[in-house]
């Protein structure tokens, strides 16, 4: 899902690595690492957040440098426990968090009533210094409750889909596998 919708966003909005390298000087091998932030909430599903970083992990292996760098961010920088009881550490809380290039939100059963100021406000501040948004599982409830999905198009697991339109009726939700709009996705 995330990944490779983001590889393809990042595809489709830049030329290939090689096309300008006369004019711009710069080559492939000194592209900028991308700085991914995954977001868990509590009970957030290990399926979810390993479809996040596992496909940027092999994006690097497949092109033998670093394309992606990824770091983890919870509420605090506590602990943060997933629906199958693994607990992750993360790199940071939002408190401390740095901005980042992508930031994907990763909520799992309760999402439809998680509400963090703190993390809205760091999500916005990474969105005014360019960065794009997404959500894994059911982060997009988070993404719309807190105003981040107004005006764009998005979508969420099948399952959740009704409660969303429910809770969100006037969101563009799209009943797709992935959905790219601009900085969301």
């Amino acid at each position: 899902g995330y990944s490779e919708a983001a590889l393809r966003s990042d595809r489709m909005r830049k030329p290939h690595p090689n096309a300008h390298r006369e004019e711009s000087g710069v080559t492939a091998a000194q592209e900028p690492v991308r700085l991914v932030a995954a977001f868990v909430f509590p009970a957030f599903p290990m399926m979810a957040f390993s479809s996040v970083i596992e496909p940027l992990r092999a994006a690097n292996v497949l092109a033998k440098r670093q394309l992606y760098r990824w770091i983890v961010v919870g509420p605090s920088s506590k602990p943060v426990r997933a629906s199958n009881g693994i607990l992750i550490a993360p790199d940071h809380g939002v408190a401390d968090a740095p901005i980042v290039d992508r930031v994907v939100v990763c909520s799992g059963g309760d999402a439809d009533q998680v509400v963090s100021k703190e993390a809205t406000a760091w999500i916005r501040r990474c969105l005014r210094r360019g960065a794009a948004i997404g959500a894994v599982a059911d982060g997009a409830f988070f993404l719309a409750r807190a105003g981040l999905l107004d005006g764009h198009a998005c979508t969420l697991h099948w399952t959740s889909q009704a409660a969303f339109h429910e809770a969100f009726p006037e969101l563009d939700l799209k009943r797709d596998l992935y959905v790219i709009d601009r900085n969301r996705f």
